[in-house]
């Protein structure tokens, strides 16, 4: 029995007959999770849709110990993080990501798990946040998939990335300051958001920055998602 598996099973054992019925069986998330994506048009195969499963069950058992997100459950990890970061692949074009202040390895490891031509770096500053990302692709067998430990400032790479990522991490204009040493000439910023922030638009335009804004659908998720593709030449 998997570790995902005890857990589903020690949840089920705590609940009333109706909370059971609210609890999902492994097989269960496993069909959310390829309806979820189906339903955003992405493609994934066995594997992919294996290396997910594992991940929601690693996180899952890392977060007891190591408070890797404030999201505990696989039911919720499943549209808040795993749809969430799913909802940008039709964005991503280009060879190599990077994925500035990525915590847990979000959006970084979902793409990357998604696209196995696609070379993602993960800049992650804090220790265990790094080191259970380390730990997770060596689990999930993600060669495309390096992390870093360190901050963006500081982090120097030998070639430039054609597409820089940020899930919630700081300001637009931050953002595309802090890490404009690493994007290609001809590169993009892809910035997820929830509610755009009508102030940090303002600021990107008065520095000259073109863009696009898309909405994004999330199964199973009310809140509002939107992606931000910001050209590095202006």
């Amino acid at each position: 029995m998997s570790l995902l598996d005890q857990n589903l099973t020690t949840n089920i054992a705590k609940q009333t007959p109706f909370e059971e019925e609210q609890i999902m069986t492994t097989d269960a998330l496993r069909a959310k999770l390829v309806s979820g994506l189906e339903a955003m048009d992405i493609s994934f195969g066995d594997t992919a849709i294996g290396n997910l499963m594992l991940f929601m069950e690693l996180l899952q058992e890392w977060n007891k110990t190591h408070n890797l997100t404030a999201i505990d459950t696989v039911e919720e990890m499943l549209s808040k993080h795993i749809f969430d970061c799913a909802s940008i692949k039709p964005y991503v074009k280009g060879a190599t990501l990077l994925d500035v202040g990525s915590g847990a390895g979000l959006p970084g490891m979902v793409l990357a798990t998604l696209s196995p031509a696609l070379e993602v770096t993960s800049i992650e500053t804090r220790g265990k946040k790094a080191q259970f990302q380390m730990y997770a692709a060596n689990k999930l067998k993600l060669n495309n998939f390096t992390v870093i430990n360190t901050r963006i400032e500081e982090y120097q790479p030998k070639e430039k990335f054609g597409m820089v990522t940020a899930r919630a991490f700081a300001s637009l204009t931050d953002f595309v300051s802090g890490s404009k040493h690493t994007i290609s000439e001809n590169g993009r910023w892809l910035a997820m958001k929830g509610q755009i922030d009508p102030e940090e638009v303002k600021e990107l335009k008065k520095q000259n920055y073109k863009f696009d804004t898309y909405s994004l659908a999330v199964p199973n998720l009310q809140a509002q998602r939107h992606l931000i593709v910001i050209k590095a030449s202006k």
